[in-house]
């Protein structure tokens, strides 16, 4: 076997896998790209007009679009840069300003060919997470960074895929602290935004913008986007970008549908203003949970995303599922015109029905999420606390498998002189937050606070604690489950007519559930 030549660094990075094997030959609706879902007539008059011209054996030439693209933006032929898709864009901004060993700051999660191309030049990608159930964009942990004199700054406005819109005055907050920063701004869906950073370039010379005629404009089959920089930048970045990367087949559709701009903005604001909510007040009456979104998709997150994503694509519609971190579980909806959005929520209506029982996971808490002493102690204060292995991979995943999440502990004793409530209650609070902070959520806590010999109606095995939310919560018994590590949540378990699934004792929950994600509960 010949060894392998590559670079180090190119060697350990990861290929992107583009899941787009298939689509063109698929016959329903490809929601799940973020293109256009209509073409532009323009588009194809003007990809005519290239076959009639018979070029196809000459060079291309930019000039003309990079100042028919200029007028549009609002800014000198000079300050722009025609690309092969934004793609490229991204790749020359950062072998142009970054080295091996410098630092780039991207928010996560976000569009993946960031710290694809990133790390070409073998740069150190310091990930910031956005913050929250929300997935705000985490503003101060960006200007603290600036004191590490990182050499890019990425922000994705809106983000893909979670659509989060980022103020102008925070660009400027950024822009005007990184002095010796580039703060690169993708603006892949402006056009349906309405947002753009292009007018702080004059003030900040230090911002790079980033658009692209994939989107609204629907030419992502001809790669073409553009820069927006002071001159001066884009005379660097012309050095790193071949002298004939766009090719004049995007050209001329590039050109045609610049001089067709009312028809793209119709398109662009039926998407944002009859269409985005017509589907957003049908998640929001169905209860399906999503993020609001300045782009033509929505990141929605249904109890069953697997499940979802298969029915739905089995009856005609593409949608994108999403594991990044933070955003487990999740799939991304394109949207398109209203008509198709109504095809959308029939087909969705017709293949997730709405009645379907929710799914839970009953949970043990001690000895199966956090260490148990094994009776030599209680743990009723804070510094006891000791959440297992594999629990927060183990709690993620059943929640991105749409599993609600309960816990049920006996706590023996609680409220006596030897285990203050107190006590207990810090380190509870500790384990919920501490879990909260890694996204994960129980929708309730159930506590025996009796001794044995009380003989409660509460204490597991009986199910006494859980009798009200039974009453009211219907359950799919058939995939909910108990999991516990003692012969107690077993009869617990059968007590509610749920299957047991047992924990190892302070063992690993992740590979006790392993079961349940694989389907063989």
């Amino acid at each position: 076997m010949k060894k392998n030549t590559a670079l180090p660094r190119i060697q350990m990075m990861t290929p992107y896998s583009s899941p787009s094997s298939g689509r063109f030959e698929y016959e329903g609706m490809r929601l799940d790209f973020n293109e256009r879902t209509v073409p532009l007539e323009s588009a194809i008059r003007g990809l005519e007009a290239f076959v009639r011209d018979q070029k196809l054996q000459l060079y291309p030439e930019y000039f003309d679009l990079e100042k028919r693209t200029a007028s549009y933006v609002g800014v000198s032929p000079e300050e722009i840069m025609l690309t092969n898709g934004t793609d490229q864009a991204i790749d020359v901004i950062f072998r142009t300003f970054a080295d091996k060993d410098d630092s780039v700051v991207i928010p996560e999660p976000t569009f993946a060919m960031y710290s694809q191309y990133a790390g070409v030049p073998g740069t150190n990608i310091v990930s910031i997470p956005y913050r929250g159930e929300k997935l705000e964009f985490p503003l101060e942990e960006m200007l603290e960074c600036v004191a590490a004199r990182p050499k890019v700054m990425v922000i994705c406005n809106p983000n893909n895929p979670t659509g989060n819109l980022v103020s102008l005055e925070d660009i400027e907050r950024i822009a005007k602290r990184a002095t010796d920063t580039i703060v690169y701004v993708d603006e892949a869906y402006f056009e349906f935004s309405g947002r753009t950073a292009v007018g702080l370039i004059k003030k900040y010379p230090n911002i790079i913008v980033t658009r692209t005629f994939s989107k609204a404009f629907g030419l992502a089959g001809l790669r073409v986007g553009y820069v927006v920089a002071r001159q001066e930048y884009i005379n660097e970045m012309q050095k790193v970008r071949g002298p004939f990367d766009v090719n004049e087949a995007a050209y001329y559709a590039a050109s045609a549908v610049l001089a067709d701009l009312d028809t793209m903005r119709r398109y662009a604001r039926e998407v944002m203003t009859e269409a985005k909510p017509f589907v957003e007040d049908f998640f929001t009456r169905i209860g399906v949970k999503f993020y609001a979104s300045a782009g033509n998709f929505i990141l929605f997150r249904p109890d069953n995303p697997t499940e979802v994503a298969a029915a739905l694509k089995s009856s005609g519609v593409l949608v994108r599922p999403q594991n990044k971190p933070g955003i487990e579980g999740s799939l991304r909806l394109t949207i398109g015109t209203l008509v198709q959005m109504k095809d959308f929520v029939k087909i969705y209506e017709r293949v997730v029905p709405a009645d379907v029982l929710p799914k839970y996971a009953f949970l043990d808490r001690d000895g199966t999420l956090i260490f148990e002493p094994q009776d030599t102690y209680q743990v009723d204060s804070p510094d006891k606390l000791r959440v297992l292995d594999g629990v927060v991979e183990g709690l993620r995943a059943l929640e991105v498998r749409g599993y609600k999440l309960v816990m049920v502990s006996n706590q023996d004793g609680l409220g006596t002189p030897a285990f203050a409530v107190s006590g207990f209650n810090a380190a509870q609070r500790l384990l919920l937050e501490n879990l909260a902070g890694a996204g994960i959520s129980f929708e309730k806590v159930f506590i025996c606070p009796h001794l044995p010999e009380a003989a409660c109606v509460c204490r597991k095995p009986r199910t006494g604690m859980l009798k009200d939310f039974l009453r009211g919560a219907e359950i799919d018994r058939e995939r909910s489950f108990v999991c516990g590590d003692r012969r107690s949540d077993a009869d617990f378990a059968r007590n509610l007519g749920l299957p047991y699934v047992k924990a190892r004792t302070n063992g690993n929950l992740a590979e006790a559930v392993r079961p349940v994600l694989e389907g063989r509960l």
